[in-house]
């Protein structure tokens, strides 16, 4: 992987030489066929068991990142100096007057936390609708910013000097787009392929070239370089407006019960001053993202990492780290007694996190490391606690009502909460190894909720890794770019299950991820679009065929979407060589050879019967 990097970083090197000292012209920085660069985001992430799963084999990898040797206690304290862009003055309020107690004056008693009553109330999704892919992607990224991005696409080749450059359209974008979203569902080895005509893959090369393709691919830009601020310290400052846009929708989604605070990566492997190593993730080198997450993997607020400019709360970070800043950020729209609950891991675990949590009515729980809850916790010594039976616990709980457990499964786990303990203790299969065989272990309900609760990032990441934006370009915008499309489409596709599983539609008829992402690309390559249909070349299939030659149809043609079907824009008939097919009018049982220009969709065209002018009207 090293090496990898390396050769990453002598290129990168080379090709701003060249852009500074010699002519761009002929530098194309996709990519496409430089088959050394490892292929980082086309692998699927691989399947971790969290700590405490329902059952875990002898293959599985269970997740336990606890080790007090890898941590002294002030992980968080080394990460406190760094400035801070945004102030909230709500956490600025309840940093200054919270007084959180002193490590040395923590004191545990072994006894069990007292159970608490269940308050959250359900979200009312009475007025769900069952939207089009093409509306739930764009509340996510709106037709303004396709406007905005066009506009500084133009802008940014005129800078550079390509005079030829032809001026795109927002309209032309939503094709590039679209197209960029087939690379991921089809998943072809090299870019070139898709307009390969051998393989038939009509869409690429009747919407757009593969000359145009790259062009506007190389070209793109959100904002205009030429304007940043002088004092503008967001290294993100390229991309910032579409993820402003993603973050602004996912903040108005109601929040679940179950919420989760991880990492997540944007796989990059670039030159770029923010990108981090995540030991662990299937992608470990790429852009940290931190993200407040449902249970179901929807995402209702993210941050994007970017060392000493991360847009965090200066006061929070001065006074409880980098970690516990974090999650009371994302904490604020939690802060009104609903009763959610928070779970995270131990990057973002200290007391004084939980306490802050508890004063709010907010119930948390995740896991820990020890030495950030005091001194002379009373628990047995891992060498005790390794000598008893698999599913030993010990619970301790101090005057603050927050209560730690430790729990020997694989190893012993330790977890903190600010509502929940041990509870009520259910049975998990484990492998024993000594046996061969599988076993019943109990299992905590502290330990129950936190699994069951705590996969939200990784299932979004997962989701998102499945068609995955096909992009080799060492230019980290570019990249950036194209996740935010990834996150918007898996984001879009969840909040329409979502509202599929309120209305009661059956699983059988709601679509699949790979489903949402083609009609969601025809959409946006077809509808309000004009037919421009090939240029140059030779076609590959009509000048074998000749004129009155019957072609065998093949039948289960699809019916248009409804958003393409009345668009009024490029419907034109056209005579089709071949079999006559059925016709597509609900009320109609003819046969024709007249079929629509934009979307191939066979009417009856003649003197005594119009199905063709009124498929196309509105009722």
């Amino acid at each position: 992987m090293d090496k990898e990097f390396l050769f990453v970083e002598k290129d990168w090197v080379l090709i701003m030489d060249i852009i500074e000292n010699g002519d761009v012209s002929d530098i194309s920085l996709s990519g496409d066929e430089d088959d050394s660069i490892p292929l980082i985001e086309r692998q699927a992430p691989q399947i971790v068991k969290r700590v405490g799963a329902d059952k875990v084999g002898m293959n599985d990898v269970c997740r336990n990142t606890i080790s007090e040797d890898e941590d002294d206690g002030d992980v968080m304290d080394a990460e406190m100096n760094f400035l801070c862009n945004e102030n909230n003055p709500e956490l600025n309020n309840l940093c200054d007057n919270i007084m959180v107690t002193p490590k040395e004056s923590i004191k545990w008693k072994r006894k069990p936390l007292s159970t608490m009553a269940e308050t959250y109330k359900a979200p009312n999704f009475e007025e769900s609708v069952l939207c089009s892919p093409i509306q739930y992607f764009k509340r996510y990224i709106p037709d303004d910013l396709f406007t905005s991005m066009a506009a500084h696409t133009n802008i940014y080749a005129l800078q550079q000097g390509k005079s030829s450059f032809k001026q795109t359209t927002a309209q032309e974008l939503e094709v590039l787009f679209g197209l960029h979203i087939l690379t991921g569902a089809l998943k072809f080895p090299r870019l070139r392929m898709y307009w390969d005509t051998s393989l038939k893959v009509n869409v690429f090369w009747e919407n757009m070239s593969r000359d145009r393709f790259l062009e506007l691919q190389t070209n793109l830009h959100l904002v205009n370089n030429l304007e940043k601020p002088p004092e503008n310290k967001d290294k993100f400052y390229k991309v910032r407006p579409v993820y402003t846009a993603i973050r602004i929708r996912c903040s108005e989604l109601p929040i679940e019960e179950n919420v989760c605070v991880d990492e997540g990566i944007i796989p990059f492997t670039g030159k770029f001053s923010a990108n981090q190593y995540v030991k662990g993730k299937p992608s470990p080198w790429g852009i940290k993202v931190f993200m407040l997450c449902g249970k179901s993997g929807i995402v209702h607020d993210f941050l994007l990492y970017q060392g000493a400019t991360t847009e965090l709360n200066t006061t929070c970070c001065k006074k409880f780290g980098l970690g516990p800043a974090v999650v009371l950020g994302f904490s604020v729209p939690l802060s009104k007694g609903k009763g959610h609950k928070l779970y995270f891991d131990n990057f973002f675990s200290s007391y004084h996190l939980f306490q802050v949590l508890k004063s709010q009515g907010i119930n948390a729980a995740g896991t820990v490391h020890q030495n950030r809850f005091g001194k002379n916790l009373p628990f047995s010594d891992d060498k005790t606690i390794m000598k008893q039976t698999r599913g030993y616990c010990e619970e301790i709980t101090n005057a603050d009502d927050i209560t730690m457990c430790k729990w020997l499964d694989n190893r012993p786990v330790v977890l903190c909460s600010n509502f929940v303990g041990k509870g009520s203790v259910d049975e998990v299969e484990r492998w024993d190894k000594k046996h061969h065989k599988y076993v019943k272990v109990e299992r905590p309900e502290i330990v129950r909720r936190y699994n069951q609760a705590m996969g939200g990032v990784d299932l979004f990441d997962q989701l998102i890794s499945y068609y995955r934006v096909f992009i080799r370009s060492q230019k980290w915008p570019l990249r950036m770019i194209f996740h935010s499309v990834d996150f918007a489409i898996v984001q879009s596709w969840l909040e329409y299950r979502r509202d599929a599983d309120n209305l009661s539609t059956p699983k059988k008829k709601q679509m699949d991820l790979l489903s949402f992402c083609i009609r969601l690309a025809d959409r946006l390559i077809l509808c309000q679009k004009k037919v421009t249909g090939k240029k140059r070349g030779h076609p590959y299939d009509e000048g074998l065929v000749s004129d009155m030659r019957v072609v065998p149809r093949k039948r289960g043609e699809l019916q248009p979407a409804t958003e393409i079907q009345f668009d009024s824009i490029d419907h034109l008939p056209l005579h089709d060589v071949g079999a006559p097919s059925r016709c597509k009018f609900p009320k109609c049982t003819g046969h024709s050879r007249i079929q629509c220009r934009k979307y191939k969709a066979h009417l009856c065209l003649q003197k005594d019967r119009n199905c063709f002018l009124q498929f196309h009207t509105k009722p």
